[in-house]
């Protein structure tokens, strides 16, 4: 992990912010809390999220679509760490899309 990774904080903020429950905020959430499961999201939930997510993150990141490519089981247990390692994974492409051209020399 690299201090440009979100982590489980980062996303208890943004989880704060998408639900309106602060909370979140002193919860301590870890990486195996569920987002159904533990913090009863719902579909709605989930969108707020992604949203909050996009905006601090940038385009790439894209929950809506992640969740939709899972099965019901998965979205049943997915995780703040399954989020994270997501947003994570989303990240360093998006770096690389906005660094500049190297000019020829």
């Amino acid at each position: 992990m690299t201090t440009a990774d979100i982590t489980a904080d980062d996303m208890a903020g943004a989880l704060a912010e998408a639900t309106g429950d602060t909370s979140l905020l002193g919860a301590g959430l870890s990486a195996a809390t569920r987002l159904e499961g533990d913090l009863g999201l719902d579909s709605l939930d989930l969108a707020a999220l992604g949203a909050v997510l996009r905006d601090r993150y940038g385009t790439a990141v894209e929950l809506v679509a992640y969740v939709a490519g899972l099965d019901i089981d998965e979205i049943i247990e997915l995780t703040v760490g399954d989020v994270t390692g997501y947003v994570n994974r989303c990240r360093p492409a998006r770096r690389r899309a906005e660094r500049p051209a190297e000019q020829p020399q």
